[in-house]
C-alpha cells in the first residue's frame, strides 16, 4: 500500500470508527471506495500556449456584465442571494447561471466565465492552467427513507452494503427499529460527476459496483420523488434539498453513524463522513479579474451569512478543526 492510500485509510478509519463500534459494523470495504480528493497541479499539456495567454471573453449575447458566474445547483440556491446582494452593494452587473458541475466546467474551458461553482473536488482534468479553486465549505449529504419507514439510523458500512447488494432487507440493519420491518430495500442513486473524486464515489467507486436493481435517477427532484413514492426507497441528497418547499413532508432523513447532519460541530469535527465539497473558482494570469478575487474574499469571510444559507459548514470552521487545505482549496480530512 503506497503512502497516499495508507494515509487515506487512516483518515477514513478515524472518521468511521466511532460509528462502526456503535453500530456493530466492522466490514467496510475501503478498497471499493473511490478517491476522496485528487490534489494536484495544473497541467499545461491539456491546452495550447495560445489558450494560456488568452483572457476571458464573455459569450455573444451576454451584454455588458462585470462577472459571469457558472454555478452548480448545489451552490446556486445557497450563494446566489449573497452574490446578488454583494453586486448591489458594489454596483456590479453580475450574471449567475444555474447548472451542474459539467456545465460549470464547459465555459471555463472556453474561457467564457469569470468564476464557476462545483459540488465536488476537482479532478485532474479540471485543473487547467490559471484556474484557482477556493473551498467555501462542505454540505452534509443525508440519506432518505419514506416517511412511514420506522428506520432512524444507518451506519456507513450498511450504506455501502445496501448499494452493493450485500444487504437487501430492512431487518438486516443494526437499528433496533428496523428489526420488525419486512420488505426489500430499494436503493436509489444519482451518479453525477462520475469521474470526479468524492461525493457518491465515497460509497462505491463506480457504477459497475452498484446493485443491478438500483434505481438510477438523473436529477435531484427525481431522487426525492423516487424515495417519496416508494415505501422501500433509500436514497441521498444534500441537506439543503430536504428544506425545499414540499420535500420535508415527503421524505425522512436518517442519522448516519448515530450523528445528526444538523450537528454542525460534529460535521466540522469530521464525525459525519458523507458530504459535498463546495468549490468556487477564480483565474490568475491572463484570465484574472480583480472583481472576482474580491467576491471570493467576501464569500470566504462571510462566515455567518454563508453557513446559514444552505447548511454549509464554512471553510473557516473546517480549518479550525484541522481539515487540510492547500491555499484556499480543501484537499483532505483532519489528520489523526
Amino acid at each position: 500500500m503506497n503512502s497516499y492510500c495508507w494515509t487515506r485509510f487512516l483518515l477514513i478509519l478515524m472518521v468511521f470508527l466511532p460509528g462502526l463500534v456503535q453500530g456493530g459494523q466492522s466490514d467496510i470495504d475501503f478498497a471499493l471506495q473511490g478517491p476522496a480528493f485528487e490534489p494536484g497541479k495544473p497541467n499545461p499539456r491539456l491546452v495550447s500556449p495560445e489558450w494560456i495567454k488568452k483572457g476571458i471573453t464573455h459569450p455573444p449575447g451576454a451584454g455588458k456584465v462585470d462577472l459571469i458566474i457558472e454555478m452548480d445547483q448545489n451552490l446556486y440556491d445557497a450563494l446566489t442571494p449573497i452574490v446578488e446582494q454583494y453586486a448591489r452593494e458594489h454596483h456590479l452587473e453580475v450574471r449567475v447561471n444555474k447548472g451542474t458541475c459539467g456545465t460549470s466546467s464547459g465555459p471555463l474551458a472556453k474561457k467564457q466565465s469569470d468564476m464557476a461553482g462545483f459540488c465536488c473536488p476537482p479532478a485532474s482534468y479540471d485543473r487547467l492552467p490559471g484556474i484557482v479553486f477556493h473551498t467555501i465549505g462542505i454540505v452534509p449529504t443525508v440519506f432518505l427513507v419514506h416517511p412511514d419507514n420506522p428506520v432512524e439510523r444507518v451506519t456507513f458500512g450498511e450504506v455501502q452494503k445496501i448499494y452493493s447488494g450485500d444487504l437487501r432487507e430492512w431487518s438486516e440493519l443494526s437499528d433496533p427499529k428496523a428489526k420488525g420491518k419486512s420488505g426489500m430495500i430499494q436503493p436509489v442513486a444519482r451518479l453525477h460527476c462520475e469521474t470526479r473524486p468524492g461525493h457518491w464515489r465515497d460509497i462505491l467507486d463506480n457504477k459497475n459496483q452498484f446493485l443491478q436493481q438500483t434505481h438510477f435517477v438523473s436529477s435531484i427532484p427525481d431522487m426525492v420523488d423516487a424515495v417519496a413514492v416508494h415505501p422501500e426507497g433509500f436514497g441521498w441528497v444534500s441537506r439543503w434539498v430536504v428544506e425545499k418547499p414540499g420535500n420535508r413532508e415527503r421524505v425522512k432523513m436518517v442519522r448516519l453513524n448515530d450523528t445528526d447532519a444538523d450537528d454542525a460541530q460534529a460535521v466540522a469535527a469530521g464525525k459525519y463522513p458523507y458530504f459535498k465539497v463546495m468549490n468556487m473558482t477564480t483565474w490568475e494570469g491572463a484570465g484574472a479579474n480583480p472583481l472576482a478575487d474580491r467576491l471570493i474574499e467576501h464569500l470566504l469571510n462571510r462566515f455567518d451569512q454563508v453557513k446559514q444559507a444552505g447548511f454549509i459548514v464554512h471553510a473557516k470552521e473546517l480549518r479550525r478543526h484541522g481539515w487540510r487545505f492547500e491555499g484556499n482549496e480543501l484537499i483532505g480530512m483532519p489528520t489523526p
